[in-house]
């Protein structure tokens, strides 16, 4: 039993996180530069680019599934618990973020409809801390699964996402500054981007 558990979390368990989440910031950098257009064809882009989205990271990720293994930096179990503990962190993250934000946001409904919302940001509980909690807890939850992993292909992989995640919280927070104007420009200035204040 103790065998396939290790094996589970080495070999499965990162995957299982990669392929879920990694497609989302490509789905931003598909809508945030067309987004007059999307909010146009709303339901196309849900429908369409979702699933290409999804599709595509799944498949690149899976049929080489080997070669993302083959290379590892290590398989010590230490780094391996602190890849549970990154993951574990984004799923509370995530609940709380859920509980803060509703499903219909979190998806990105205000903005891609934002007639139907109220045209304001969050900036309550964690958004008290930092700007990108739900972006921030991927990021971590990525870093999660290399080190349960252990490959090194995968660390770069992880790297080049982090950078693209980077642009869309740039993209995003440009969309919002126009949508929201100065109570956004005004809560930009106040709440950092990453990093949560220590004073």
């Amino acid at each position: 039993m103790l065998p396939f558990l290790i094996w589970w979390f080495r070999e499965v368990v990162p995957f299982l996180i990669l392929c879920g989440q990694l497609p989302v910031p490509l789905f931003w950098l598909a809508v945030h530069p067309a987004i007059g257009f999307w909010r146009r064809h709303p339901r196309a882009c849900y429908y369409l680019v979702t699933p290409s989205v999804w599709l595509a990271t799944t498949l690149v990720l899976l049929l080489p599934r080997h070669w993302w293994l083959a290379e590892r930096f290590t398989q010590h179990w230490l780094l391996a618990a602190g890849g549970i503990l990154l993951i574990v962190i984004d799923l509370w993250l995530m609940v709380q973020i859920k509980r803060i934000l509703g499903v219909r946001v979190l998806i990105g409904l205000p903005e891609l409809l934002p007639s139907s919302h109220t045209a304001q940001a969050a900036t309550s509980g964690l958004y008290t801390a930092v700007r990108h909690p739900r972006y921030l807890g991927m990021m971590l939850s990525w870093l999660g699964a290399v080190l349960l992993s252990g490959a090194t292909r995968l660390l770069w992989l992880v790297l080049v996402f982090i950078v693209l995640t980077l642009c869309v919280a740039e993209l995003e927070e440009r969309e919002l500054l126009a949508r929201l104007g100065e109570p956004y420009a005004a809560y930009r200035r106040r709440v950092p981007r990453w990093l949560p204040r220590l004073w």
